[in-house]
């Protein structure tokens, strides 16, 4: 296990339109008994244990329209003296990103060792417990993911296509945010999918395309994301 100590930066995704949990206002910038929800897990995570890592820089995708829900975030956690800024969202997941981890390039505070966590602003139930497992993860392998068993039954079918392949339910497991990463290693890799005009679901399956299997990490099954009214419901109550 790599045992030195370094800086921590996050990239929170809230960029999305996020209009399929209903309602006029995108679920991210929607407020909870625990503040704006896209906050709610960044306050988890600015409590990591500087035994492991400092925190170096947060970055959140938001477009210009909700610049100032993202500032009053920013203002209310200023305590941490940690450097925060809204960057821009891309077309798509991957894009996003990798806007993020330019802008934080850019800003001077970033070395080839430190770690970058990416998480999606609507999971917001993800726990400070689950972060240090990753970053653990993370120091010792280059990249981190975590990972819950599949409860369905898969069946892999090409789009087109009536009939199906069904999957070994065992040997899946279904993947969550945050995703840890040495920050040279993702950075290199958004590089190269930029370049070659590619888009992933996930940063750990675009690592992956890279040639190195992020180690999978035992994720949480609180750790849902709010997609669907219903959702946004639960997830209102769970925070009053």
């Amino acid at each position: 296990m790599i045992v030195s100590k370094r800086k921590l930066h996050i990239v929170q995704l809230a960029g999305g339109k996020g209009m399929r949990a209903g309602g006029d206002i995108p679920k991210q910038f929607r407020s909870t008994g625990k503040g704006i929800l896209f906050g709610v897990s960044l306050k988890q995570f600015l409590k990591l244990p500087n035994t492991l890592c400092t925190l170096g820089s947060i970055a959140v995708t938001a477009a210009d329209g909700w610049d100032p829900e993202v500032r009053s975030f920013f203002d209310e956690i200023s305590s941490y003296g940690c450097p925060t800024q809204r960057v821009a969202p891309g077309l798509t997941r991957t894009a996003s990103t990798f806007n993020a981890l330019q802008a934080l390039a850019l800003g001077g505070t970033t070395q080839p060792e430190d770690l970058v966590a990416v998480h999606d602003a609507a999971r917001p139930f993800a726990s400070l417990n689950l972060l240090e497992k990753l970053v653990k993860g993370a120091l010792d392998k280059g990249a981190a993911v975590p990972g819950i068993p599949v409860a369905d039954t898969i069946l892999q079918q090409p789009q087109g296509q009536s009939a199906g392949k069904y999957l070994n339910r065992n040997e899946l497991v279904a993947v969550q945010t945050p995703q840890v990463f040495r920050w040279e290693l993702l950075y290199q890799a958004h590089q190269w999918a930029a370049a070659n005009d590619l888009v992933f679901t996930d940063d750990g399956s675009l690592v992956a395309a890279r040639g190195l299997d992020p180690e999978v990490i035992s994720g949480e099954q609180l750790n849902w994301k709010v997609t669907t009214d219903g959702d946004w419901q639960r997830a209102f109550d769970l925070l009053k």
